[in-house]
């Protein structure tokens, strides 16, 4: 199903019930196909492409194999980072907003949307 996590009512909706969101009245951003040259939400023209994965999951993962070192030789750390690429290669890719976080799960992303860059977020950090 097509998400969209609006910033502005703080509500996680699909692309039908944002067109009539009680909530935030926002419908307006919602009436176009979206190309996502720009943010639906807030119209800022930077968005990038993440994996739509919990990243301290990943993180978990590695530390229990950095835990196993000293009794697997190191060995742990291999198997756990297999299992970690093999869930990176399976999980989607959304989109997601430099300015307002927003973010746009369960779509394909387009080829125009690039990477995380953190010039760019440092940029939308300091305005």
């Amino acid at each position: 199903m097509k998400t969209i996590d609006c910033e502005l009512c703080k509500k996680s909706k699909s692309f039908i019930e944002a067109v009539d969101c009680k909530e935030c009245y926002a419908s307006k951003y919602f009436k176009e196909e979206f190309s996502f040259t720009i943010c639906p939400i807030c119209g800022c023209k930077d968005l990038y492409s993440k994996k739509d994965f919990n990243q301290a999951i990943g993180c978990i993962i590695i530390f229990i194999g950095a835990i196993f070192v000293p009794w697997t030789y190191g060995l742990s750390l291999l198997v756990l980072s297999l299992i970690d690429y093999l869930l990176y290669k399976r999980v989607k890719d959304s989109i997601e907003c430099y300015k307002c976080k927003s973010e746009y799960k369960g779509i394909i992303v387009p080829e125009n949307i690039k990477p995380f860059d953190h010039h760019i977020a440092e940029l939308y950090e300091y305005s």
